[in-house]
């Protein structure tokens, strides 16, 4: 009882106002009176907790005499504080980032530094986890293990946010040939665009068209193998060079997605 309790005060009820909703859910329809020893709330309280209650939309008073109080069963109560928690949740932490960024652009430059494959691909995630329209990439190769974790928290995204691609069709990684289009495609993520181009020795993400993240990186052998010990990360936040990089980017996209289907459509008319 009392997890249940403490359950409905972080819906913003009191202790008495749990109460007495777990003693309405009992009786389904019942008069104050009833209400009060079910809930063991005094009978002076009783009145202006169910008042509140209404209020809160936990239940409903029908007027007659004596005044009947029928509960809001608990599925929808649920359902509703539920979808409105995350709402407040979701509204708060774009409003802190919006906060932080901005306390970040004003403090420091907004241009860092990012070294070593591991803290490279950290960031790439913590890129992603904060986009709220669009994920634009060129890939001309990846790091180890960078394309399955790139996956991963692409899958983590809403189905409305379009992740667009253009990438080399491979790249090698010490040594070993990975095939980067086959791998985005065999992700089946529906959201997902990519197109074939010939941008070997580049990899930029841009997100939301207001954060652009570069990697740098040596290559060895005559089939430019990537050193991932070599690789440096630039994050840009400038918002003007990033908005430029993005329309850039969707010009190339959309130029090369039209050539894609017109030399599909041509094929297929002999």
């Amino acid at each position: 009882m009392e997890k249940i309790i403490e359950s409905l005060q972080k819906f913003g009820l009191t202790r008495y106002e749990a109460k007495a909703y777990i003693g309405i859910s009992n009786l389904i329809s019942a008069r104050a009176e009833e209400i009060a020893k079910s809930s063991e709330i005094p009978r002076s309280k009783i009145y202006s907790t169910l008042k509140e209650l209404e209020k809160k939309g936990f239940i409903t008073i029908t007027h007659t005499r004596p005044l009947e109080y029928k509960v809001i069963p608990p599925s929808e109560i649920f359902k509703k504080k539920k979808e409105e928690l995350i709402k407040e949740l979701e509204d708060s932490e774009e409003k802190l980032d919006e906060i932080y960024n901005n306390q970040i652009s004003e403090i420091q430059a907004p241009v860092w530094l990012i070294k070593t494959s591991e803290n490279i691909i950290t960031k790439e995630v913590e890129i992603i986890r904060r986009t709220k329209k669009s994920i634009n990439m060129r890939i001309g190769f990846l790091l180890e293990n960078e394309g399955e974790t790139l996956i991963e928290e692409f899958k983590k995204l809403p189905r409305n946010i379009p992740i667009k691609i253009l990438a080399t069709p491979d790249c090698y990684i010490n040594q070993e040939k990975l095939n980067i289009i086959k791998m985005f495609e065999e992700a089946n993520l529906d959201n997902l665009e990519i197109i074939e181009s010939d941008i070997k020795f580049a990899k930029i993400i841009i997100r939301d068209g207001k954060e652009l993240f570069r990697t740098i990186v040596k290559f060895t052998g005559e089939e430019k193998s990537v050193l991932p010990g070599t690789s440096v990360g630039v994050l840009n936040q400038y918002k003007d060079i990033c908005k430029n990089f993005d329309e850039r980017f969707l010009n190339q996209f959309n130029k090369m997605k039209s050539k894609q289907k017109k030399n599909k459509k041509n094929k297929g008319n002999p």
